[in-house]
């Protein structure tokens, strides 16, 4: 009985045997291609950072590329790993002062002009209301624009879209 069992046993084996290996293998080949996606990650993040940072285009890693902008916008490509291993991380990022979006006066702002302003004026927290205070059909009047005089004295650099001519109060002087 023991001969039989061992035999049926082996001939199991013999045909799991395949299968019982590549389970065995997998976490080693998930951890390795891990590794890689990481260093590609890490590159790619890394580089993005480092321009934004710098507002230029710092030494381009090996194993990474940089595509030309597109509306203002590179993209880094990094590759990391051999063979069937090798992982691939992409990110995009903006050098502001190549930035040319159009925006009035030769400027150009982060956020778009809303259309319609409520009566309530923007919170301290979100000063012009484009961090979750405006919504499509009103926008709380940000408070360098609650008055003529306030708008007057306010700063244009720090403005986050075009004030310019608010309320018909004409255009800012130092616009």
């Amino acid at each position: 009985m023991n001969l039989v069992s061992t035999m049926v046993g082996l001939s199991i084996m013999g045909a799991a045997a395949p299968s019982v290996v590549q389970m065995t293998l997998a976490p080693v080949e998930a951890q390795k291609r891990a590794q890689s996606f990481t260093q590609a990650e890490t590159l790619a993040v890394t580089f993005a950072g480092k321009a934004e940072a710098d507002q230029s285009l710092p030494d381009i890693p090996q194993g990474c590329s940089v595509t030309d902008p597109i509306d203002s916008v590179y993209r880094v490509d990094c590759n990391a790993g051999n063979g069937k291993f090798q992982s691939k991380a992409s990110r995009s990022f903006r050098i502001v002062p190549e930035i040319d979006d159009g925006g009035s006066g030769g400027r150009s702002f982060l956020f778009e002009t809303p259309t319609k302003y409520s009566g309530h004026q923007c919170p301290q927290n979100d000063r012009w209301g484009v961090y979750g205070t405006n919504t499509r059909t009103s926008a709380c009047k940000p408070q360098d624009l609650w008055t003529k005089q306030k708008y007057l004295a306010s700063d244009p650099s720090s403005w986050l879209y075009d004030a310019n001519n608010h309320n018909g109060w004409g255009n800012h002087p130092d616009y």
